[in-house]
């Protein structure tokens, strides 16, 4: 049996295995049931949010549980690429939920919330939400593997625990190079270097928050070997530079 391109994603979090697995979680029954209105002998694909996933057939759609037959249980291929973005604390939660859903449906796979100095909050709240949001849009998106939502950190932390490989910081105001012919450029560099060499040990990429980073801030950056970056001539909203640059360095 092949899988659908189209079908149906969920996650579970469960080991998958094949045989029968019955699902009692109250929001994931209400999607299935009331939203997709699955009925006994359709099909759908579980995820595990680790690299599996399985052909599921449903058995019984009831108010209270769901019990779907599993077979095939495959582990997904992983490309390789390790993209993070360090995204600084929005004064509005909308902001930050649309990042987080358009990172997840683009590939990164870790998301660092982290206060700078301009930040007007300190604390993300309602993390079930995110992880919601995460779950949703990574279904959506059909990918295998769950991105990581870390714990907020301060820009100290940051710095102290300063990210391995290519770290890219956007700016508006000052830069060293322009991300779209800086990645163009690294990708031309030949075997073993640009793109290779960056999938290898990872990139990561930091946007700060409404107003900007500090110039004490990209110079922090920029001693620890970061590359300050410009996307364009506009000056962008954060979610807008957020989506743009890892776009970019995701399909570059």
């Amino acid at each position: 049996m092949l899988y659908h391109a189209f079908m149906q994603h969920f996650f579970i979090n469960q080991e998958l295995k094949e045989g029968k697995v019955v699902i009692t979680n109250e929001d994931l029954l209400h999607q299935m049931r009331n939203v997709m209105r699955f009925e006994a002998g359709d099909k759908c694909v579980f995820l595990d949010g680790k690299g599996s996933k399985a052909n599921g057939v449903f058995e019984v759609v009831a108010k209270k549980e769901a019990v779907i037959n599993l077979s095939e249980v495959v582990h997904c291929p992983d490309n390789g690429r390790k993209v993070s973005l360090y995204i600084a604390l929005s004064k509005k939660p909308a902001t930050l939920e649309l990042i987080v859903q358009k990172a997840t449906e683009i590939g990164v796979t870790d998301i660092f919330p982290i206060v700078t100095n301009r930040c007007q909050v300190k604390e993300m709240r309602n993390i079930p939400r995110f992880l919601s949001i995460i779950s949703e849009a990574a279904e959506q998106s059909e990918r295998c593997v769950l991105p990581v939502l870390h714990e907020v950190i301060s820009w100290s932390d940051f710095l102290n625990a300063f990210p391995k490989g290519e770290v890219l910081v956007g700016d508006a105001r000052q830069h060293d190079v322009k991300l779209g012919e800086y990645l163009i450029g690294r990708n031309e560099m030949g075997e073993n270097s640009g793109r290779e060499r960056a999938d290898s040990v990872g990139v990561s990429v930091v946007i700060g928050p409404e107003g900007g980073l500090t110039d004490e801030e990209i110079s922090d950056a920029k001693s620890q070997g970061a590359k300050i970056f410009l996307l364009g001539e506009n000056v962008l909203r954060m979610e807008t530079a957020a989506i743009s640059a890892i776009s970019m360095v995701m399909f570059s």
